[in-house]
């Protein structure tokens, strides 16, 4: 696609959305005013000479050098996952809460690899670790708001990186990942873990190989109990819950979309001209709270509704 054509395509996904909006069938996720031209999540326009990095290899390494930011229980998920990779080495970790990013760094030591560098000096810590000389990919597993903050970094610093869902919250952060990684030539990757379970390569294999037939249609869900962890104070608890009470959205769509687009050859022969996001009430959050925290009664949830006429 071509750098007018993608903004455009998005563009007229926004007018479409807000003329559905208006009819009075849905509200308007995010309030993105795209159709308005002047909000503040107005996709910027698109940098003169501009190249695409589609397709573009990444440079080959005898060994691979990580510096991790966000050592919670993702980062240490993922941490555990690269360190049985054979040729990957943890130079980096850092993270707001100098316990947790203490426990990353003996899971570096106890596999056998040198003691990483550690930053646990507040919010602004992973900027010392993109800027170091012996790391080639940043990786990000930060609470949401952070995803882009840490990536843009990497990418002014030259580093190749990658994120946690979501990569980002609004059209215009969106945009500032892809224009900062055409900039720099360093890939920026959407790592969603459920693309690559073995289920979902499974059935891509299937799709690709004729099993199916012609694919005209696909269905998709991801089923995902988060109560308990909306309600903790701890771990994500701290901060994920409050997504649910700022944002009018539908806050973790690329589990079910992802693999489907990857049946369908999304951006590889074909793409979408619009995505409609539809939610029910947020009975079930608002039913747990009354029964395991009902001293929380001030906690007001937002979800996308159904209008009634």
């Amino acid at each position: 696609m071509s750098d007018i054509s993608r903004r455009d395509v998005l563009r007229n996904a926004a007018l479409a959305g807000a003329a559905v909006a208006a009819g009075g069938s849905v509200t308007p996720a995010l309030g993105e005013d795209l159709a308005a031209g002047s909000g503040p999540d107005q996709a910027p326009r698109a940098p003169l000479a501009r190249t695409t990095m589609m397709g573009v290899p990444f440079e080959r390494r005898d060994v691979v050098r990580f510096g991790i930011v966000g050592t919670g229980l993702r980062g240490k998920s993922v941490l555990s996952e690269l360190l049985a990779i054979d040729n990957v080495r943890i130079v980096a970790v850092a993270d707001i809460a100098a316990d947790k990013a203490g426990r990353a760094a003996k899971m570096v030591t106890d596999a056998g690899q040198p003691a990483p560098a550690v930053y646990a000096d507040g919010d602004h810590g992973f900027e010392k670790l993109v800027a170091r000389d012996d790391v080639d990919f940043v990786y990000t597993a930060t609470p949401w708001e952070w995803h882009v903050p840490v990536m843009l970094a990497a990418l002014a610093a030259g580093k190749h990186c990658g994120s946690e869902c979501p990569i980002g919250t609004t059209m215009k952060d969106l945009w500032a990942l892809v224009d900062a990684s055409e900039k720099s030539r360093k890939h920026c990757l959407h790592l969603e873990n459920c693309n690559y379970g073995e289920t979902e390569m499974l059935v891509n294999r299937l799709v690709h190989e004729g099993i199916f037939g012609e694919v005209l249609h696909a269905e998709a869900a991801y089923l995902h109990d988060l109560r308990t962890i909306l309600f903790e104070d701890r771990d994500e608890g701290l901060w994920r819950r409050a997504w649910h009470t700022r944002a009018n959205a539908n806050l973790y769509p690329t589990h079910g979309l992802g693999p489907v687009s990857a049946y369908l050859d999304i951006h590889a022969g074909d793409r979408y001209d619009y995505i409609v996001s539809v939610g029910g009430p947020h009975r079930g959050l608002e039913l747990h709270r009354e029964a395991t925290v009902p001293d929380r009664a001030n906690l007001k949830w937002k979800a996308i509704t159904t209008r009634r006429s």
